[in-house]
């Protein structure tokens, strides 16, 4: 693949874990940007969640560039958008659909980025099984 399409994608990725700094203010009882949310977790432990799973997870997976955590981000980026859609959770400014192609963004980016460092690591696999037959 392009060396600009996956230098890209790797900043978008990262950049999409930074857009929900949100969750970290909410955390830290700054602003409460959640109205209600499912009733088996608090308001605080579903920041936990949201902070782990959308903002540190992309990010590491930037740094690992590991083709499974780029497939978990993917398909977790997809929870994402029916967690909006849905509106399982309720937040007190209404843009949250304006995220929804920002999801749909990131999991088709991760998937380019799996898929690239899968091809990456067969081709390295199969030119050095090439050459070694020589």
């Amino acid at each position: 693949m392009k060396p600009n399409l996956i230098l890209f994608a790797k900043l978008y990725v990262f950049l999409f874990g930074l857009i929900h700094l949100d969750n970290v203010i909410s955390l830290l009882g700054i602003n409460e940007n959640m109205v209600s949310a499912p009733p088996y977790l608090s308001f605080w432990w579903w920041h936990v969640v949201l902070f782990l799973v959308y903002l540190v997870f992309p990010i590491l997976t930037v740094c690992a560039d590991n083709y499974a955590l780029y497939t978990m981000v993917a398909g977790l980026s997809l929870v994402g958008v029916l967690v909006r859609v849905l509106r399982v959770f309720t937040w007190i400014m209404d843009q949250q659909f304006l995220l929804v192609p920002l999801y749909v963004l990131a999991a088709v980016l991760s998937l380019i980025l799996a898929v690239g460092n899968v091809t990456s690591k067969v081709s390295g696999e199969i030119l050095s099984s090439t050459w070694s037959q020589f």
